[in-house]
Order: C-alpha cells, then structure tokens, then sequence
C-alpha cells in the first residue's frame, strides 16, 4: 500500500518524538497515525505491527524496507501531539483539539494522540440545524434540561477566563430524567456514546479527564463508584490534575492537568453515598460538585414541559430518538464563535456573573455561594451566548433564568448562602449534646462527691446546670471537646464560631475557656456552652 510521510511530531516539551504518516486501509479508509520514534529501536518491528494492525498492506518481505524508509525520511513540517483535548498554544496560535481535527490556526499541525479504542467520543451526525430543531427545541421550557445543555457550551469558556474546573449533580429517584438531561448535554460534544460511567479507578478518571479537556464530562449512575473514594474522585475533577506519581527513576513523572465542567446524576448525592461507608465529605467536595434536586417540581421529575407529549415517559423516548439522530455539531459552531468574539468575551462573562450573583444572593452571601453561584452563571451566560449567535434557537433570557433556577434549588439544599462548613460544626456539636447530654454530663447541682447516694456518671464529659431560665447549660472538659466533640475539625475554629454566635462564653484575655469552679474539682478552665445554641438561626 501507498505509505506517505507527512511530518515529524513531537510533544508539547518536544519530547516523544515520531513519523506523521498516512494510508488506505483494506476499506480505502484513510488513516493518519503517529508512529512513535521508539518504536524503531532495536528490529523496528513494532512500527511495521502498529502500521499493520491498522490496515496497511505490507509485503512479507519488504517490512525492514518500510522501516528504513520511515527512519531516512526528513520531512520539512512539525507536529505536535497531546492527549488533552481543547485549547492549546496561545494568542493567535490558539487552536481546539479534538480526536479527528483542531479548530483555529496554528504555525503546527496539533494531533490528538490517545491509545484507547474509543479515544473518538466527538463525532457528530447531521446538521446543526437538525440539532437545534430537534434536540435543542425540546430543552425549551424545561429548566434542567436546558441547564444541562449550556453547561456544555460553558466548558469551553474555562480556558478563556481562567476559571477552575467543577462539576453538577443531578439527585434523584431512578426514571426520573436524570439520564435523558446527561444524553442532552452530551449531545453537544458527540453521539449518546458520549456519556461516561462512574464506573472507573483513580486512572481511568484521569485518562477520561484528559480526553474531555475544555468539554463538558457526563457520568451517570454516582453509586457505581466506591463510596470509599467517590468524595477524592470529585476533588480530583474538579481540581484539574491528576495524582502525582513516582516514574521509573523514582523522580515524580510529569503530572496530566486538564479543565473541565462535570455533570453527573445518581439517586444520592456525594455526601449521602460517602455516608454510606461512615465517611464524612468535606464542606469543599460539596461545593465542587453542586447538589441540585433533578425533580423540577412539577410533578414529571426533570421535566417541566412535555412539549406535547402524554407522560414524562414518552417525552424522555423522544428524548432518545432525537439524541441518536442528531449530535456533535454544536460544539465546533460554537468553538469557531469563540474564536471569533474572544477579544470581548472576558468583560461580557464577568458582567454576566455579576447580573446573576445581584439576581440570587444578598449581600450576606458567603464566600462559598458566590463561588458555587460564579459557575451556575458561567453556564447561563455561555447558553445566552449559544443563542446569540444562532446555535440552540432559544429565546434570549432561556438559559439564563434555567440557571438561576437550578442554583435556587442548589442553594436550598445546600441550607442557605451561609458557609457550609460553619454549618457542620455547630450541628455536630447539637448532636453530640443531644446524644450524651443526660449519660455524659453530670448534674452540677447533685454532683455532691462525698454522698454515696449521688448518681454515678461513667465516661464522664463535664457539668450540666439549669440557669435562671430553666435552661441548659454546658461545662465540657478541654480534652473532650478537642477529640470527641469536635472530631474531624480544628478546635479552635469550632470554639472561635461558638463564640462568635453568642453559643459560647469566652475566657479571658486569649484564652478560649473561662475558669469555673466544679464540684470536688475545684477551679478548671472548661469549654463554657450556652442554652442559645439551641436557638433558631440561619447559619
């Protein structure tokens, strides 16, 4: 067969060098492949297995021939080759890599180079306009659906404003619309194949990561993945680099990065199916992959608007057909209009962000809600940008009040836009008070030491009186608040909180415990808890 080279290639730190090379298959497909320059150490025969187990044909014979003549080529042009998807090089060298073409201009032809066999996930079928006749059409009307399709144009927009990655997850009973919301987004990127599991190891994450660079990343079904490592798999994502490992010379290797926005779906949320093995999850994994109900409330799960249909069944089949017809056409449309408009685009982005933040949060906000709330209106601006130029057919304003909706019902669930971690705190000292208040605590005022008829407190905590009020109050010894009480926190934090609440009388000067005289023990610095900590408050 006719054997062409077309380049040299290396990497983007011009190491793994290699022969751009092209052919017919036995199908006259025509393949363009890498064949990397180590490869021909040695009898080079790994080169000619790699051009046929590819569908070249190669004579018995004439395979040390084919190897010589790969090896004396000297073409004149470069590639690079990465296994990152999205942006790579810089002003305007900027060009969007995906598996089979790159977007934009560039002095080097950029390849997508990726060992697995279904490295492709981005192909498309049909015309834009059959997507968003047929696909984009029936996102209208319905809040997480549409949410869900403009978080696959915000992916891309990561690079350009230089926002962190993070993620979204649908919660809610099985057949409720959770998947068909998933098939939707992936609809913008390529066909249902798309869709990924959660299903995988700390490794095929990060290869999955990689391949979905700059794109939106789907995983359905949380509770395939263990529980045990589910909350470091989120982290992970959504911090954009993999773990750090040890190469053969016990030096670290070089670390894969990549940028991505996540959309997932499960009948639990992260901290339920981590609760699931006693572990708790981090205030920060919540905040990266945001909870929001997937039941709409209208009775039809994720649906809102049937669009004409008998049941939400129906209407999630049409769904179906729609996504398998039409796919992968938006995302180069939209890639080109980014290219285009990018000179504009960062002060109309941080305009958005401050429209929707004034929209969904006072004043009082927490740090956390704005930052989660800086992500919902990344997605709702890149879907207001999708229709501006003629991409989803949608009305002006749809995408953006779908994402006001969706962090609304974020922010319910998550307990308000005060700091969730805050939050935690004094609940689990509640609980612990709840818990033990009568088996731990010992009743000050009967707590007489040399009657042999007092009550008998085993595995005592501290002191407990009623004040004035007949309400109670709290003497905690220092060595249980620190390790029981507030397991899993910084003490001090939990103090400081307590007190800033009016939850906890302060020592003096620095000092976070006041001295309080205790029957037979005289005089002790203890942890001082008020009944105010049972009041109502918005924490």
């Amino acid at each position: 067969g006719r054997l062409e080279v077309l380049a040299l290639a290396r990497d983007v730190d011009s190491r793994e060098w290699g022969t751009l090379v092209r052919f017919s298959d036995p199908d006259n497909k025509i393949k363009q492949l890498v064949i990397p320059a180590r490869s021909f150490n040695g009898d080079g025969l790994e080169a000619s297995g790699r051009l046929l187990s590819e569908g070249l044909t190669i004579a018995p014979k004439a395979r040390q021939l084919v190897i010589e003549y790969l090896q004396t080529q000297n073409p004149q042009k470069r590639s690079r080759t990465t296994n990152r998807t999205g942006w790579h090089g810089v002003n305007n060298d900027l060009v969007f890599v995906l598996p089979d073409s790159s977007i934009g201009q560039s002095t080097d032809k950029w390849l997508f180079s990726d060992s697995r066999p279904d490295s492709n996930l981005f192909r498309h079928r049909g015309t834009l306009k059959q997507w968003r006749d047929h696909v984009a059409a029936l996102c209208v009307g319905n809040s997480r659906l549409t949410f869900a399709v403009s978080i696959a144009f915000a992916s891309p927009l990561l690079h350009l404003i230089e926002m962190e990655s993070g993620g979204f997850h649908y919660r809610g009973t099985t057949s409720s619309g959770k998947t068909s919301a998933l098939y939707m987004a992936g609809s913008v990127c390529g066909s249902p194949e798309y869709l990924q599991r959660w299903r995988s190891t700390d490794n095929g994450l990060e290869s999955t990561a990689l391949s979905h660079c700059d794109a939106i990343l789907t995983l359905d079904e949380l509770k395939m993945i263990d529980a045990r490592i589910a909350g470091e798999s989120a982290y992970m994502l959504a911090n954009g680099q993999a773990k750090v490992r040890a190469n053969q010379n016990g030096g670290a290797r070089n670390t894969a990065k990549w940028r991505l926005l996540f959309l997932s779906a499960g009948e639990l949320s992260l901290s339920q199916h981590v609760a699931e093995v006693g572990k708790r999850t981090p205030a920060g994994a919540e905040l990266r992959m945001a909870d929001i109900p997937a039941d709409a409330g209208q009775g039809l799960g994720c649906f809102e608007n049937l669009h004409g249909f008998d049941n939400g069944h129906e209407f999630a089949k049409a769904l179906g057909v729609a996504v398998n017809k039409y796919y992968g056409t938006a995302l180069p449309a939209f890639i080109e209009q980014v290219l285009k408009n990018r000179e504009s685009l960062r002060d109309s982005l941080a305009d958005a962000c401050l429209t929707f933040e004034k929209a969904t949060l006072t004043s009082a906000a927490s740090g956390q809600a704005q930052r989660v709330a800086a992500r919902f209106a990344l997605a709702g601006a890149a879907g207001e940008l999708a229709t501006d130029w003629g991409i989803t057919g949608w009305q002006p304003g749809e995408a953006m009040q779908a994402a006001i909706t969706c962090f609304k019902a974020w922010l319910q669930a998550f307990g308000g836009e005060g700091n969730k971690e805050e939050r935690t705190m004094i609940e689990q000292v509640r609980h612990f008070l709840e818990s033990h208040g009568e088996a731990r605590f010992a009743d000050i005022e009967r707590a007489v030491v040399d009657d042999n008829h007092t009550p008998r407190t085993m595995n005592k905590t501290g002191f407990r009186k009623k004040n004035a009020d007949g309400n109670l109050e709290f003497y905690c010894y220092p060595e249980v608040f620190k390790t029981e009480i507030c397991k899993g926190f910084d003490y001090r934090e939990v103090a400081r909180l307590l007190i800033e609440r009016s939850f906890m009388l302060r020592g003096d000067g620095r000092n976070l415990m006041p001295k309080v005289e205790l029957p037979g023990e005289g005089r002790k610095r203890v942890f001082h808890i008020l009944p105010a900590i049972w009041g109502d408050e918005n924490d």
